[in-house]
């Protein structure tokens, strides 16, 4: 029976033995300890011989699922969960008949795409949230359903459909003929293909919401599943290049900071990618006359950066991250021609070299500080007491990493400056979580704790890139702490102790 790697799939040995099974396409890694990644290189060299024990069956079969390692029919055949196959036949099933399902629907003369959504589901709310943010599209329209409501956007010429844009989904409204409050509906009769739109919208979301399927002037159906595949093909339908408009992962922080009334989204130049900034209320003004001069050409981007000023403060944020509290326009300005210039410059790291999605603690004399991204927004709150210690957080999107002379340097890119090398002083993480019903709380070693970093890996990346940075995070301390004792932990750091505490309160 044989094993084999992943199309997209390297395993980055770490320094006392273990490894990181990681594809170089997408977010997806798994931790190997010295046994674990012993017992898979052997596998794949001379194939399985009979059933390795349920443990190790359990990880082929999570490995295989998501793409680290391909199994041939026999090994396929001992690894099968019964209850894994009867779900992969549904959705085969179930994309059998969405494709029959399109394929008779009426010839378009523009690309739709009918997406199926459903309710408490942060990346359905995050791609509406960019829908309306986006609008007007053009050049194909997008059908939403599945949540009681059907969603129209974009151009639909030809489908009798332009003078529509929000309604109530008909099957979500009652059978017996109470009254609703929902208004009145256009007669269906009239509107078959909204209809079968919607319809065909939620035959896909059992695929996983948001899930759709598209039709294009003169090509086949396809179905598209996930956020992602959606995304990039509202970007590729609408004329541009997936991989040059920037899409990272939503979550429902970020749908929290990117929806709210008066939110728009402008397509703006980085380098050669397109970053979507969302900005609402005055700022939309006031930022206006830069956003103007940097518009990218571009018909769609999803919002990633998002400036709003809900007081006194310019505050910017990176999905549902907060990474930076300003009090003027310029240094606002400034913040994001930094990150910018971090997205335009993720293509230019050498193979000793990689990006890593985390954040950037630096001090001149001190070096950097790595944090987890779900710090930034605790960190950007101490903004001013730790800018007041000659520490920056520093706004940029990914920190580059490699060694020189047998230590870990970082690229870091503090405020308004140009980037710059820095000694990277040790990598901060949480510590592990309480135990649960008496039983005691396991700790992750350094070496789970290194491959946690590579795992943070910008992707798409090279296999050197990956391998570099494996090599990178054997050289970086490990700081268990958390993101409030992390402050005692920094030399020089200013505590404002005695200081006026209305004055405190002001800063930070």
């Amino acid at each position: 029976m044989k094993i084999g790697w992943g199309p997209q799939t390297v395993l980055a040995g770490l320094a006392s033995g273990g490894a990181v099974l990681v594809r170089t396409d997408t977010a997806i890694g798994a931790y190997l300890n010295a046994p674990a990644a012993c017992w898979l290189r052997w596998i794949v060299a001379i194939g399985l011989d009979g059933s390795p024990g349920q443990a190790a069956l359990s990880c082929l079969r999570v490995w295989a699922s998501a793409g680290l390692i391909t199994l041939d029919d026999q090994a396929a055949i001992l690894v099968g969960d019964p209850e894994i196959e009867e779900y992969e036949e549904r959705g085969r099933a179930l994309r059998r008949d969405l494709l029959q399902r399109a394929a008779l629907f009426p010839r378009v003369g523009t690309p739709i795409l009918a997406v199926g959504v459903g309710r408490d589901c942060a990346y359905c709310d995050q791609l509406l949230t960019d829908l309306a943010a986006n609008a007007p599209l053009r050049d194909g329209g997008v059908v939403v359903s599945g949540d009681d409501r059907i969603r129209l956007f974009g151009a639909f010429s030809g489908t009798g459909l332009d003078r529509l844009a929000d309604l109530p989904d008909p099957a979500s409204l009652p059978e017996t003929g109470e009254s609703t409050d929902l208004p009145d509906l256009p007669d269906l009769a009239d509107l078959p293909e909204l209809a079968d739109l919607a319809e065909m919208a939620r035959a896909a979301a059992p695929l996983g919401t948001p899930s759709g399927v598209l039709l294009h002037p003169g090509a086949p159906p396809r179905i598209l599943e996930g956020y992602h595949q959606v995304s990039a093909m509202i970007v590729s339908t609408l004329g541009d290049e997936p991989d040059r408009v920037v899409m990272e992962t939503p979550s429902s922080c970020s749908v929290n900071v990117t929806s709210g009334e008066g939110t728009s989204v402008r397509p703006v130049r980085a380098g050669d990618r397109v970053v979507g900034i969302a900005t609402r209320g005055a700022v939309t003004g006031e930022l206006d006359g830069w956003l103007s001069a940097h518009t990218a050409d571009a018909a769609y981007a999803p919002a990633t950066l998002t400036v709003e000023r809900p007081r006194n403060l310019y505050l910017v944020y990176r999905g549902g991250a907060m990474i930076a509290r300003h009090r003027t326009p310029a240094d606002t300005i400034a913040c994001l021609q930094t990150m910018l210039a971090g997205y335009a410059d993720h293509a230019g790291a050498a193979e000793d070299e990689a990006d890593v999605d985390c954040g950037v603690l630096w001090h001149p004399a001190h070096g950097a500080v790595l944090i987890p991204n779900h710090w930034l927004s605790p960190m950007a709150r101490k903004s001013s007491r730790l800018r007041r210690s000659g520490w920056q957080l520093c706004p940029q999107p990914y920190v580059r990493l490699g060694m020189r002379d047998g230590q870990a340097w970082a690229r870091v890119r503090p405020l308004g400056e140009d980037p710059r090398m820095a000694p990277v002083a040790f990598l901060a993480v949480d510590p592990p979580a309480p135990a649960i019903d008496e039983r005691p709380a396991r700790t992750p070693s350094t070496e789970e704790r290194a491959a946690q970093l590579v795992c943070w890996a910008v992707r798409p990346l090279t296999p050197p890139h990956l391998r570099a940075l494996a090599a990178t995070a054997h050289h970086i301390p490990i700081r268990t702490l958390g993101p409030d004792p992390i402050l005692a932990q920094l030399p020089d750091l200013v505590l404002a102790r005695g200081a006026d505490p209305l004055k405190r309160t002001r800063a930070d």
